[in-house]
């Protein structure tokens, strides 16, 4: 799989796209210095696409001096599993995971 990542700060969006084709997205919203990460969704399953798309949050805001709040469960638990990035996590992490897996 040939997935292409991009940000959309201004619309709160990151989108996974194989082939031209729209593979996944991951929904935000910015507080401040916090990105909140709200919604998980990945089309094509079993391929890396949600994980590819929680890591190019994560890293997007930790080159934007930004803190991440996970509160979509899929994220929370793809920041739970990588603790290397846990000095980029914000205080309330944990609190508020909302959507199921």
């Amino acid at each position: 799989m040939d997935t292409e990542i991009t940000i959309e700060d201004n619309r709160g969006v990151v989108w996974a796209r194989d082939g031209g084709e729209e593979a996944g997205r991951l929904d935000f919203t910015l507080q401040g210095q916090v990105m909140r990460l709200e919604h998980t969704l990945a089309l094509k399953r079993g391929m890396g696409v949600g994980a590819a798309l929680v890591e190019a949050a994560v890293q997007h805001a930790a080159s934007h001096g930004l803190k991440v709040w996970p509160v979509c469960s899929y994220a929370y638990a793809w920041c739970e599993r990588h603790p290397q990035w846990a000095h980029v996590l914000d205080e309330h992490t944990g609190e508020g995971v909302s959507c199921q897996l």
